[in-house]
């Protein structure tokens, strides 16, 4: 029997999935932040045996089993340098006849479409789109970073969020309801408190966290958190179709959303899903599907790929 191993690694946490040769799925694991841009090498090697021996031991498996292959999706890809430490320290650490490493999305993707072409919205802290056709081509949009992108993201809304709030502060008293209601939650009465708050142990994933306080009053109907959900989701769905475009792909080419922003439901997708304006004639609303599966299942699917490939 070959087995195959796929590792989602996270900013946050490493996902582990063992697949067998019929794509079944033995065994799950999980282990620590796996960004090989930011994390210390001891520390990438600890997230990934753990969440691998965690797999291994999940599916019944001797500890010292040597896989077909493994893939490993990880945030941070675009570190170069940082690149190539990770593979190596992934063939010494994981034994496997091949080892792969691609970019998170590409695993996602792997997941959602079980190789099959379509398209992935992933939106969560961050934001690309990524998508493939039948002849193998692949096309991206964004996530290239809270600075110089992931427009449409979790980020993004919270960002705007706070300067939203930040301009209603110049008007006494502030009435608007989302704005009140972001003060409160970070503990501001003033523009002061809110700089404090955003600058203060700064990190994305902090900003990000208040896209559910937008998405909550954007489904009451506040016009500020309603104008900020249909924002992203525009851009979000520009990007989805401009990938569908540049692959020559058709309009009813499935669509996944990936990431945790969908987690606002229907807040989100129906602006997504419907086009407006001018362009409503010209483009039919999108079907935002689920995923077949998760990113480290998806992980797995490549690396089988990459053995048949061989």
């Amino acid at each position: 029997m070959r087995y195959y191993l796929g590792l989602d690694g996270g900013g946050t946490k490493t996902a582990a999935c063992i697949l067998d040769e019929s794509r079944r799925e033995l065994g799950r694991g999980a282990g620590g932040p796996c960004n090989i841009a930011t994390g210390a090498l001891d520390s990438l090697r600890d997230s990934v045996l753990t969440a691998t021996r965690q797999a291994l031991d999940s599916a019944g498996l001797p500890p010292d089993t040597r896989f077909e292959a493994v893939c490993a999706g990880v945030a941070g890809y675009t570190a170069k340098r940082r690149r190539a430490e990770f593979t190596v320290l992934l063939s010494h650490s994981i034994p496997a006849i091949r080892h792969r490493l691609e970019p998170d999305f590409v695993i996602a993707w792997w997941g959602a479409t079980e190789g099959k072409p379509g398209i992935i919205v992933s939106a969560g802290t961050g934001a690309v789109v990524y998508g493939r056709n039948e002849e193998g081509e692949s096309h991206r949009r964004d996530g290239r970073g809270f600075l110089l992108g992931d427009h449409g993201s979790a980020f993004d809304i919270g960002r705007q969020a706070l300067w939203t709030t930040l301009y209603y502060l110049g008007e006494q008293p502030v009435t608007r309801p989302l704005a009140l209601a972001v003060l409160e939650e970070i503990g501001a009465v003033d523009a002061d408190d809110l700089i404090e708050w955003v600058y203060r142990d700064f990190s994305p994933a902090r900003i990000a966290g208040l896209a559910a306080l937008v998405g909550a009053h954007a489904s009451t109907g506040d016009e500020d958190a309603v104008a900020l959900i249909e924002s992203s989701a525009r851009l979000l769905r520009t990007q989805a179709r401009e990938v569908m475009n540049w692959l020559g792909l058709p309009q009813e080419v499935p669509i996944y959303g990936v990431g945790g922003l969908w987690n606002l439901g229907s807040t989100i997708k129906e602006p997504f899903c419907r086009e407006s304006g001018e362009l409503a004639p010209r483009w039919p609303a999108i079907e935002l599907l689920e995923p077949a599966h998760d990113a480290a299942y998806g992980a797995a699917l490549l690396a089988m790929q990459a053995d048949e490939d061989a």
